[in-house]
């Protein structure tokens, strides 16, 4: 379980790019590959990574061109890795700390070998609640922050409040009634890689209209592995009358632990997972 290896269940698929290549050049790989990320090397030695993330935060309503900007501009660096033998529980406790939704993942002399993210750490807690007797509602543990705009907001606008609220998704609502859902993933395939006027064009030209949601009343277990199934980060938590009353995301993993009576082989494995988080002595920033 959380005692096993990163090297179990990371993924062994590295998309690359030189330093070199235009920021709209990497995005358009990113699009194409149906990735969020993509390490960028330089003359094949890792010097950074690009994500969906570093689109929004970086490239986005920033005074630039990205068909004659080089990505090592834009890139996050230094990357942050584990070793392929470190505990998924401490690799997660770096992820959360860290505010990180992947690392990268070292070999024994030093190379990249894989990756492991968020998504992989939700499916662990998915696979362990399957089964076992719950009774705790998603609305009881729900704590990400949600933002909405109005569907006649401008691209633009509603860039700009995601950037502010350092949130990676908002829900375009009229009232209290959801629309849809503008996600990072959003941003670059509907968005960074188009030619569209982001001041003139509207947000509900752009958003994900399917908008996957869960009753506040939903049990934990089956939120998340919907999350998981749908391939979801974000996932909107409807009350009364489908009015919106908050949203669940990855980080909300954590709670998963505390809303299960499980044996207690699992809950000391979440125990441990909680502890470490809490405890500054055992992480090492960067």
């Amino acid at each position: 379980m959380l005692s096993n290896k990163v090297r179990e269940i990371m993924s062994n698929e590295i998309i690359t790019a030189e330093v070199t290549s235009m920021i709209f050049a990497v995005m358009e790989q990113m699009v194409a590959k149906n990735v969020g990320r993509v390490v960028i090397t330089n003359k094949g030695t890792p010097a950074g990574i690009f994500t969906e993330k570093d689109v929004l935060r970086r490239v986005m309503n920033k005074p630039l061109d990205p068909k004659t900007t080089r990505v090592k501009e834009v890139m996050t660096s230094p990357i942050r890795t584990v070793g392929r033998e470190t505990r998924i529980l401490d690799a997660l406790g770096r992820m959360y700390k860290g505010k990180f939704r992947r690392l990268l993942v070292r070999g024994e002399k030093g190379q990249i070998v894989g990756i492991i993210s968020m998504r992989r750490i939700l499916k662990l807690a998915v696979e362990l609640g399957k089964g076992l007797t719950e009774h705790r509602t998603i609305g009881s543990i729900m704590s990400g922050k949600l933002v909405t705009v109005e569907p006649s907001t401008s691209i633009h606008d509603a860039i700009e409040t995601m950037i502010q609220e350092d949130t990676g998704c908002i829900v375009v609502a009229s009232g209290e009634q959801p629309k849809g859902i503008f996600t990072e993933r959003d941003v670059l395939k509907r968005v960074a890689v188009k030619n569209i006027d982001t001041r003139g064009a509207r947000i509900h030209e752009v958003m994900t209209p399917e908008l996957i949601t869960a009753p506040e009343s939903a049990l934990i277990g089956e939120v998340l592995a919907e999350m998981y199934n749908r391939e979801v980060r974000n996932l909107p938590i409807t009350g009364e009358g489908g009015k919106l009353a908050g949203i669940v995301s990855m980080s909300d993993v954590l709670q998963y632990a505390k809303a299960l009576d499980i044996d207690e082989a699992v809950r000391q494995a979440w125990k441990e997972v909680k502890e470490f988080w809490e405890s500054e002595t055992h992480y090492t920033p960067g």
